[in-house]
């Protein structure tokens, strides 16, 4: 039987949720059934973890960021492997994969990771990537959607539901699984924060953009701080173009004593097993893979009623939630976990279940195989 050639195409600048999921899937493929290669525009850390995993790794980071020389050269790149499929990931990749493929003859296959709307928000930049995005769509053979709640965008604006199939994206749960590491990585990490070993720590981990809210929970946390002597501490995993910005409000509520900024890390199932409970404060969210990522930790979480997150976080059965933006229903919650052991190990343990029964990469990949399968039948 001869293999599927897979090829992905990703912008590959970032080492987020879609590298992550690239990552996950090429290296879960079946070797005697496919052989998969992806193509970046960056030649990174996403393409160095490919290269590690022994996944070959085609970068076309000469060109500029719209360097038309890019089409030509992408075009040479699918003569010359000869893809089944091209799988596409961002509107980067969307939009050139796409001209770059015409009359070759080839299914393109999108995933669609995150909502355009709450990804840019300069609205001249997003009015480019949307006519970027939609004025190339009717070259793509099929569309992934992440969750739900990213197909009904999607239908909203035209795809036909058939075109259509919603395939959770699966995590490698077994780093988030290691209990037998809990300790000391929370003393490691306490100490590294320099946070008390008995003191209650909420944490995130997010890029520092707009559309994670992170001011709203940090205006949550100043309303905690304000009601309570002895309040938990903070710790916030990530960076980005709002850091400067968070810093300078920390500084402003007089909370620089409770609040840490670990920067970004890699290690983030040990930052995990440093935190007591998990607070996500976005404004949208496709599918929330730290959140997943938290609840395979057994750190209970409260989260923005967002997006992808309603598919999986349930109130008080796997969660908290909290309408996003509301800082202080965001306090109330964060207070409420805090004060309730009880509440903190059942929802600890039934978002366990949920994550082990949805989220793993094995389903992933079984259906995201299945589909390529019927594409091409």
């Amino acid at each position: 039987m001869n293999k599927l050639r897979i090829l992905h195409v990703i912008g590959g600048g970032e080492f987020g949720g879609a590298e992550q999921h690239i990552l996950h899937l090429v290296t879960t493929f079946p070797s005697d059934e496919v052989e998969v290669a992806v193509v970046c525009f960056y030649d990174s850390l996403f393409a160095d973890k490919l290269r590690e995993a022994g996944i070959h790794v085609i970068t076309l980071h000469q060109f500029g960021r719209f360097d038309l020389r890019l089409l030509q050269a992408l075009r040479q790149t699918f003569l010359s492997f000869q893809p089944d499929v091209i799988h596409t990931h961002g509107i980067k990749a969307n939009f050139f994969s796409r001209l770059a493929a015409l009359s070759l003859g080839v299914p393109l296959v999108t995933t669609v990771h995150s909502s355009l709307r709450y990804d840019y928000s300069g609205s001249l930049t997003y009015l480019i990537v949307s006519m970027m995005e939609k004025s190339t769509r009717h070259l793509n053979r099929h569309f992934i959607a992440i969750s739900g709640a990213l197909a009904d965008i999607m239908r909203e604006q035209g795809v036909p539901a058939d075109k259509i199939s919603v395939i959770y994206n699966g995590t490698d749960l077994a780093p988030y699984r290691q209990v037998h590491l809990r300790e000391a990585d929370r003393s490691r990490l306490r100490k590294e924060w320099d946070i008390p070993e008995e003191a209650f720590l909420f944490g995130t981990v997010a890029r520092f953009v707009p559309v994670k809210g992170l001011p709203i929970l940090l205006d949550a946390y100043a309303q905690l701080a304000a009601e309570h002597e002895h309040a938990p501490y903070l710790v916030l995993v990530g960076d980005g173009p709002e850091r400067a910005l968070l810093e300078e409000k920390v500084q402003e509520y007089g909370l620089q004593s409770r609040v840490r900024f670990a920067g970004f890390r890699q290690d983030i199932p040990a930052c995990l097993h440093a935190c007591d409970a998990f607070v996500h404060s976005s404004l949208y969210e496709g599918l929330g893979y730290t959140i997943i990522e938290a609840m395979a930790s057994e750190v209970p979480v409260v989260a923005s009623h967002v997006g992808g997150v309603k598919e999986f976080v349930f109130e008080e059965q796997t969660g908290l939630v909290v309408p996003p933006g509301d800082a202080s229903a965001l306090c109330k919650a964060m207070e409420r976990l805090w004060q309730s052991p009880a509440l903190r190990d059942t929802l600890a343990k039934q978002a366990l279940d949920k994550v082990e029964s949805s989220f793993t990469i094995e389903q992933m990949t079984r259906r995201i195989l299945a589909l390529y399968k019927k594409i091409l039948s």
